[in-house]
């Protein structure tokens, strides 16, 4: 009886691997951010490389996850930083600032999700809504939406998919 020439834990780690390097690739030539300097975080656990996957690979039919809501004052301009929140707001701004809210998405394989929404209220009322469509992406699938704070007040940013409420975000605009 001949040997297999590798067992089947490390065929499955081979796969996950080229999976994900295959996958950062093809993101990273469709213009996602790059890495963020720094030191490395700490490394997953086997299980949650292995939740993640699956999520990734099965997980069409649940939606996708809400990696973040950063509320932007400046985005980047060139292609490749086109989805980096160059400068972040603070929790107070100036009336006629620009209100970008960037939201990233981790979304699964083959998925397209055209329910979602970006408000933008003052003082809980509404003044823009916002729709878009998210499509699959394993390192985030960055978006963002942009209103001006056009008067003093609580602004708030809702992330809605239907009419679930995925997140929130508010600032006070002073004159």
């Amino acid at each position: 009886m001949r040997k297999p020439w590798c067992s089947t834990s490390s065929l499955a780690l081979a796969l996950v691997t080229v999976i994900v390097v295959g996958l950062a690739g093809a993101a990273n030539a469709q213009g996602a951010a790059p890495a963020p300097a720094g030191p490395p975080p700490p490394a997953p656990t086997a299980d949650e490389i292995k939740k993640v996957t699956e999520y990734y690979l099965r997980g069409k039919d649940v939606g996708p996850i809400l990696m973040e809501l950063v509320v932007c004052k400046k985005m980047g301009k060139s292609a490749e930083n086109k989805s980096i929140c160059e400068e972040k707001h603070g929790d107070t701004l100036k009336k006629g600032d620009p209100l970008i809210a960037f939201t990233r998405f981790f979304v699964p394989k083959g998925a397209k999700y055209e329910d979602l929404k970006v408000k933008f209220l003052l003082n809980g009322e509404v003044r823009s809504t916002s729709d878009f469509t998210l499509q699959e992406s394993w390192t985030g699938y960055g978006n963002y939406k942009q209103t001006t704070a056009s008067k003093p007040g609580t602004w708030e940013i809702l992330v809605l998919r239907g009419e679930t409420q995925l997140a929130t975000a508010k600032v006070t605009v002073v004159e």
